[in-house]
């Protein structure tokens, strides 16, 4: 989907938020036209009804992308938009943050914001993208969209981040072979990282512990890893979303200086279950067998009283 689609659909979701005003004008009759503007819209986008959005717009309003090369002119073009974002399975759910709002004229007012789209299913993170819009009062005071325009893809880390750390926050233990592995996830200081730690334990072995931390990787557009286990290994990989859960391609090395590489799976069957599956495992040249956890949400621990 792209971008600009939805940008004219946030802006009347966005007038409900408190605007700022020039203190020697009093605005307070064109904050309530635009406060029930909002309100229209809310309601038609819940009841996915495009014809009623294009009726928010100005007779020649716009929606256009940065460049003004993919253009929806008019009302009818506007409601085709909407139509076309309706019918798709994956159209997402709408959040604003509203930065400015500027009456700049006899009947006009600048917005600036950022939408923040969030998809039907959680295996895809929230995107964000900063927009301006032109607003123009008709003759009957009330407003209507004249112009929205997309200003590019907007989202940080954490927003990339934010579907897989619904997913994975939280600690999680399996039990296999006489193994267990122990796994607590969560955001770090800085709230731009995912932070893990995972602890290997068996009666045979002395336990190992893993360190896991989980970022953006801003270049490559992708969810990337990088694990250190106690005894100076590490590895890194690259995370990319399927149908239920989520595959990881990673390599790395190991402390004896090994080159070791898997690919890895984690099939979610609910929110406090999922399947951690392990193939094409390769350590300096030598294929092991696949391996396979059922991994579950840990019970916390009962309190004192």
């Amino acid at each position: 989907m792209k971008p600009n689609s939805i940008t004219g659909a946030c802006l009347a979701l966005a007038l409900l938020l408190p605007m700022p005003l020039h203190a020697e004008e009093d605005r307070s009759s064109d904050i309530a036209a635009l406060e029930k503007a909002a309100t229209g819209f809310v309601a038609a986008y819940n009841k996915k009804d495009a014809a009623a959005i294009a009726a928010l717009f100005a007779e020649n309003g716009e929606i256009a992308d940065l460049k003004g090369d993919d253009i929806a002119s008019g009302r009818a073009d506007v409601q085709a938009r909407y139509e076309a974002i309706f019918a798709a399975p994956d159209a997402p759910s709408i959040a604003i943050e509203v930065s400015s709002v500027r009456f700049v004229g006899d009947g006009l007012a600048i917005e600036d914001g950022t939408a923040h789209l969030t998809p039907p299913s959680g295996n895809a993170p929230p995107r964000s993208f900063a927009y301006t819009a032109m607003l123009q009062k008709d003759g009957r005071g009330g407003w209507k969209i004249a112009s929205t325009r997309d200003l590019g893809e907007d989202t940080g880390p954490a927003g990339r981040l934010a579907g897989l750390a619904s997913m994975l926050t939280g600690e999680w233990t399996a039990r296999k072979d006489g193994l267990r592995l122990d796994l607590a996830f969560g955001w770090d200081d800085s709230g731009e990282f995912l932070s893990g730690e995972m602890l290997a334990t068996a009666a045979d072995a002395p336990p190992q512990t893993t360190t896991i931390r989980i970022g953006w990787d801003a270049a490559r557009k992708v969810i990337v890893w990088w694990t250190f286990d106690d005894k100076g290994g590490f590895s890194k990989g690259h995370w990319t979303p399927v149908d239920d859960g989520w595959l990881i391609r990673t390599e790395g090395t190991s402390a004896e200086g090994e080159a070791t590489s898997a690919t890895q799976q984690l099939s979610f069957e609910n929110k406090d279950t999922f399947t951690w599956k392990a193939r094409d495992r390769i350590v300096d040249g030598e294929q092991l067998p696949d391996a396979e956890w059922r991994v579950v949400r840990q019970v916390p621990e009962p309190s004192a009283e």
